[in-house]
């Protein structure tokens, strides 16, 4: 009766065994986190966003057109010979092409840029178990990624300036990923021509994956030019001429020019308040470096009491996690990354406009996935409660984010 009535209990024991092995995999905490995350950004805005650009324009492409042909009138757009066309790049539309093939107009931007942050989040917590081990350190780290940052509230309204950042936060964690890893160059150069295909300034991250893997492509230095793998160094960039080139010929077709010139024929555009010296200027650096660093919430006299103005906030303000980025020890992946981070500055401090309408500092988002790496490496081996406690307050603070979207909670 033993041996029989013992059999049965095998299962149950394997069973809990196999679950146990699931657990401990990094790719189970991060499919958690990633599904977590897109309920969430589902319930913060459930309603999809009025400006779907990209759904028009993927929409279009299907049909063998680039222009929208009868834009709506909300659709923020430049027209050229009597057609009128999307301003950002295509990559979100192109990406959104198999969605729009199903669904048509009324297939859901929001719910793709939902999903889209899941993703995002995911990979945080793969490159985070890459970096720090223990499965709790991934899991808090992930947190600190899906609701920490802007990301959240980018990807929750996911309108068609916000669903860019969420692409290019996806796609360069890719390439950051890849970088920690086995840095095959065609996959950290593909995220790279992604980025650039998305938002054209994300590109200037390039210094980061560039010196990152020097030791492959210089293996004994820069005083030995002939011994450069120049292979490989074509393989990084070979992805991102490609998307240099067939974004001149999406322009050439539109426009009749490979320049990038959609933004700058947009009707009326030099006659708005930030661009009273072009589209670019050195004058205008003041102002980013003014909202990505000093800019503070408003306090009022009145409930909520607390507000913030809808150009900006400090990004140590929106999360204060980040502040551990600054302990992580110089070595040539973070001096990379800082690199990538500088890089990236010295061109969007340069741009009139600061990233009006947003909840904190938009466009620093496009070298996140390097901000990330340096927390990640500035807070050591594991985290430790002081950056559980930022961690939480980061989060905090981008639910006082969703909240002020929602209601409008715009300071005087």
């Amino acid at each position: 009766m033993r041996a029989v009535t013992g059999k049965p209990e095998v299962a149950p024991l394997r069973t809990l065994s196999g679950l146990r092995a699931l657990a401990a995999r990094p790719l189970f905490w991060a499919v958690v986190v990633g599904v977590l995350t897109c309920s969430v950004y589902a319930a913060s805005f459930h309603d999809p966003t009025p400006f779907n650009h990209y759904v028009l324009l993927a929409d279009a492409f299907l049909h063998g057109r680039v222009d929208l042909g009868d834009a709506p009138l909300y659709v923020e757009k430049t027209t050229f010979r009597g057609k009128q066309y999307v301003i950002p790049p295509p990559f979100p539309a192109v990406l959104l092409m198999p969605y729009v093939a199903v669904r048509g107009t009324q297939a859901d931007q929001t719910l793709v840029s939902y999903l889209t942050g899941g993703v995002a989040a995911a990979l945080i917590v793969l490159l985070a178990s890459r970096l720090m081990p223990g499965r709790s350190n991934a899991v808090w780290l992930g947190v600190l990624a899906a609701f920490g940052t802007i990301v959240w509230n980018l990807s929750a309204v996911g309108s068609t300036w916000y669903f860019a950042h969420v692409v290019v936060v996806a796609v360069l964690t890719i390439g950051v990923l890849e970088s920690i890893g086995r840095q095959r160059p065609l996959i950290m150069g593909t995220a790279l021509g992604v980025a650039y295909l998305t938002r054209q300034m994300s590109v200037m991250v390039f210094p980061y994956f560039l010196l990152v893997t020097a030791p492959l492509w210089a293996p004994e230095g820069l005083r030995r030019l002939r011994r450069i793998n120049l292979n490989y160094l074509n393989k990084l960039f070979g992805p991102v001429a490609v998307a240099v080139a067939l974004y001149g010929a999406y322009n050439w077709i539109r426009f009749g020019t490979i320049a990038d010139v959609a933004n700058a024929w947009r009707p009326g555009i030099l006659e708005e308040g930030w661009f009273t010296l072009g589209l670019f200027h050195p004058r205008y650096m003041p102002r980013h470096l003014e909202t990505m660093f000093m800019r503070l919430p408003v306090v009022v006299p009145y409930p909520p009491y607390l507000l913030v103005r809808w150009t900006g906030l400090a990004i140590w303000v929106t999360t204060p996690a980040f502040v551990y980025a600054l302990r992580a020890r110089l070595n040539l992946e973070t001096a990379a990354a800082w690199l990538g981070i500088v890089a990236t500055c010295s061109v969007v401090f340069l741009y009139g406009n600061t990233g009006v309408a947003q909840f904190g500092y938009r466009f620093a988002a496009d070298f996140y996935p390097l901000l990330f790496l340096l927390t990640i490496r500035g807070m050591g081996e594991r985290v430790s409660t002081w950056a559980k406690v930022l961690i939480v307050l980061s989060v905090l603070v981008n639910l006082w984010g969703i909240v002020w979207t929602r209601l409008g909670w715009l300071a005087p």
